[in-house]
């Protein structure tokens, strides 16, 4: 295997593949680099399919009327910033507003042919020797099924094809029972229909499940009950007409054919139509498979297996480098696995990184030992995080690194400023005054959200 790989297939038409598709043809020294997208159309989940033929769909968590929850300094890719929006006390972008721009920042790569769109990937297998086949669909041949092979491959489909659901006592039986009643914020497409007259629960308390708690009290059956497990740093306004409960510890069916939710603290909330879960994603890629690191001691070869699973503790992509690089064969990385308030400004970074990392420039660990250091180090900082409660945040995981961010981000830019120091005007500084507007965003989004619904903020006088 060759840690300069010199074929490259990028897998994702989404931000995370976008920005590593312009990085790897304007940072690396590559032969052939290509990008594949299952949708007829880039954006990832900031695109909304409207073909009504043969093609597949594929659920987004990205709906009618969304306003981003990020600034238009973070949604810019290095060199090429994201416009303005045209409106005074709402700097948040649109949906259609940041699909416009990702789809004019990929028009030129669609043009030159480094695109490929309605291909999609049913099938990721290393190769013993090096290399990857990769299986896929062309939906523009109506899901014709054939085989490429490639030197390296980035992933960037982590997250957001798989909702995570609490594992709470009876809420599978309900799933199986009543699979109408339990909704994902995956599916979202606005409070209109199902919702209507309806008595709601929302379990979550970030981004998806305040605004679709909000968006319900107009339409819904009131209060709307929102299942939280701690008070919410995510901005949201005030509304009487929902009502906060605490964590539900068991779900049962009623003789009416609705639904119970038990809440810890004894109490319940009864004859509940529709639960709706706003409780995010978990990393999986099903369709990759990699050599077991190991040799059967049966037959001496090495088999394939998967990689990632529901069920890996902690959850996340195992045996990455960096959280980039797969530790038993750099020719497969990862781009966006780190979750970030900051996505695209990460996945510039991350993906210049792995651009110069696999041009020889920037070096890599050389063994698999030493490449899994960084997982080894991580895990044990996770282990300490989540000592320190008796109810950990679900934002202590793996690939969300919260205040280590900086640190890490930082790490990776010294690497790339030190065999590129052209990038250290290019790339977002990562430094403390960015960090600073980072976190004013958060203030800036709950006033956007009081102008919007045409609410004076009321001041407390007395606060300090």
């Amino acid at each position: 295997m060759t840690l300069q790989p010199k074929n490259l297939l990028i897998i994702g038409g989404g931000p995370c593949g976008l920005i590593t598709l312009r990085n790897c043809l304007h940072r690396g020294t590559f032969t052939k680099v290509q990008l594949v997208e299952r949708h007829d159309d880039v954006g990832g989940v900031w695109y909304q399919s409207h073909a009504s033929d043969h093609r597949e769909r594929w659920a987004t968590p990205a709906y009618p009327g969304l306003i981003g929850n990020v600034i238009p300094e973070f949604l810019s890719f290095s060199e090429h910033p994201f416009p303005a929006p045209p409106r005074e006390h709402q700097p948040f972008p649109t949906l259609a507003e940041t699909n416009a721009y990702l789809k004019e920042f990929a028009r030129p790569f669609i043009a030159n042919g480094h695109i490929r769109l309605s291909f999609e990937v049913i099938g990721v297998d290393e190769l013993e020797g090096g290399g990857w086949t990769v299986h896929m669909k062309d939906w523009n041949e109506g899901g014709v099924v054939f085989e490429e092979t490639w030197d390296a491959v980035v992933i960037t489909t982590v997250w957001f094809d798989n909702p995570h659901f609490p594992d709470v006592p009876g809420l599978q039986e309900l799933q199986q029972k009543k699979p109408n009643k339990v909704q994902h914020a995956m599916n979202w497409m606005g409070p209109q229909g199902d919702y209507e007259a309806k008595r709601v629960l929302v379990i979550g308390n970030a981004n998806s499940a305040n605004e679709m708690a909000a968006q319900l009290t107009p339409v819904a059956q009131t209060p709307i009950y929102r299942s939280t497990r701690r008070i919410s740093v995510f901005p949201s306004l005030p509304d009487t007409r929902i009502q906060d409960i605490g964590p539900i510890s068991l779900y049962t069916i009623n003789d009416n054919d609705k639904i119970t939710a038990h809440v810890q603290d004894g109490t319940t909330v009864d004859n509940i139509d529709i639960v709706l879960f706003g409780t995010g994603y978990y990393p999986h890629v099903p369709y990759l498979r990699v050599l077991h690191p190991d040799p059967d001691p049966q037959t001496c070869a090495r088999k394939l297996v998967p990689l990632t699973s529901r069920t890996t503790v902690p959850t996340r992509i195992p045996s990455l480098d960096n959280q980039i690089i797969y530790a038993h064969n750099p020719t497969l990385a990862f781009v966006g696995a780190p979750t970030s308030f900051i996505p695209f400004t990460l996945a510039d970074l991350t993906s210049t990184w792995l651009s110069l990392a696999w041009s020889g420039l920037i070096p890599i660990p050389p063994t698999p030992k030493a490449r899994l250091a960084y997982e080894q180090g991580r895990l044990r900082t996770l282990a300490e995080q989540r000592s320190e409660s008796d109810n950990p945040s679900d934002l202590i995981n793996f690939h969300f690194l919260g205040r280590y961010e900086m640190e890490y981000a930082r790490g990776l830019r010294e690497d790339i400023v030190r065999v590129r120091d052209g990038l250290d005007g290019v790339l977002a500084r990562w430094d403390d005054e960015q960090d600073g507007r980072r976190f004013a965003m958060y203030a800036k989004k709950l006033e956007s959200l009081f102008v919007s619904a045409g609410v004076e903020r009321q001041i407390d006088v007395n606060a300090t």
